[in-house]
């Protein structure tokens, strides 16, 4: 009788072990724990926040209301940062929880998403969606990008024609903010402001451009860096094979010119832009042409001083423009180079003139009275 209790005693303790070093091992127990959760893929799994605010703007298009995904390698607590990762153009997180777990490496984690007004705007321009009646400042906005778009947009319009109008109506219907520094959620930062109201800052200029260009099947992005050291925010524009940086909110300098348009950073590359603005490279395309830069594809890109004055005296004198833009490559002017625009002619009295410097790409406006 001992024996047999002492067998089964030895016996139960096998057991035991053997479940013990089975829950132990982390092949074993990964294996086992993989297939609890039959909606587990490697392909849903994330391990950075960024690329999570990237599929957390992708599904806030796609029109859900939550979705779920993996974390491998990364605190759930980090979600908490996920809205400062997001550019927010058409909406954001708004809560998240943890609903389980899949071994020791991954965390399963639904999101919920609220929508802004450009969603809705958006959806509406391009799918003929209604907005609600109770939603009045997106019917207000809806008015301004469809009003916007009949009227700059032509039929048989290039895409570069098509960006230079969109460009051009922000910088002329819109001004730089006398009053930058408010609250977080003020229209300022918002496509409505630069749109509706005609006043807001960077963020908005860059949101209301990234607006119209979807609604008018125009690839872009939205860029958040600095400029000039300060906080800032542009776009990125995609126009055949290449990316181009366009910054509205720079060509509206201050004080405001009302229905005056300059075009200094309109689609310019890395090389360009990295004078005077920072980013984080590796999160964006690279732009590397100039081919669709205002000046060049407008051929008022110049080499040299000479070449630029024939072709200036030209356009203003005997063409009888009051303004001319162009770049001059390293290029620093004098009172006395501008007085060419004089010389044989008495059509102006004076000449004024503002440039903008990237390096080499040295931008010149002149405007004559």
């Amino acid at each position: 009788m001992k024996k047999a209790i002492i067998l089964a005693i030895v016996a139960a303790a096998l057991i035991y072990i053997v479940r013990l070093a089975y829950y132990r091992v982390p092949a074993v127990s990964e294996a086992v724990a993989t297939y609890t959760d039959k909606e587990f893929t490697e392909e849903n799994t994330y391990s950075d926040l960024q690329s999570l605010a990237q599929r957390l703007d992708e599904e806030i298009l796609n029109g859900g209301e939550s979705f779920s995904v993996y974390l491998k390698d990364m605190n759930i607590s980090e979600i908490d940062n996920i809205n400062h990762a997001l550019k927010g153009i058409y909406g954001s997180g708004s809560t998240y929880q943890k609903v389980g777990k899949i071994g020791d490496k991954y965390q399963k984690v639904e999101i919920h998403m609220k929508r802004n007004i450009n969603y809705y705007v958006l959806k509406a321009y391009t799918n003929n969606e209604t907005i609600s009646v109770e939603m009045p400042e997106a019917k207000a906005l809806y008015g301004i990008v469809k009003g916007l778009i009949n009227t700059v947009i032509k039929p048989g319009m290039s895409d570069f024609d098509k960006e230079l109008a969109v460009h051009d109506y922000i910088v002329t219907h819109c001004h730089y903010s006398a009053n930058p520094n408010q609250e977080s959620e003020s229209n300022i930062y918002r496509a409505y402001g630069a749109l509706v109201d005609g006043d807001a800052v960077c963020n908005g200029y860059a949101e209301a451009i990234k607006l119209i260009m979807d609604c008018i099947g125009i690839e872009s992005k939205m860029i958040v860096g600095t400029a000039d050291g300060v906080d800032h925010a542009w776009n990125l524009v995609k126009l055949g094979d290449g990316w181009y940086h366009l910054d509205a909110t720079w060509d509206d300098p201050l004080p405001d010119q009302g229905g005056k348009t300059m075009h200094p950073y309109f689609n310019v590359s890395d090389e360009v832009l990295s004078y005077n603005h920072t980013w984080n490279v590796p999160d964006y395309p690279e732009a590397s042409d100039m081919q669709y830069n205002y000046y060049v594809y407008n051929n008022r890109y110049f080499e040299n001083f000479d070449e630029y004055k024939s072709q200036a005296y030209t356009e203003m004198v005997q063409h009888g423009n009051d303004r001319y833009e162009a770049v001059i490559e390293n290029f620093e002017e004098s009172d006395e180079d501008m007085q060419f625009l004089f010389d044989d002619s008495q059509r102006y009295s004076s000449i004024n003139w503002q440039n903008f410097e990237s390096g080499k790409y040295r931008v010149l406006v002149l405007e004559a009275k």
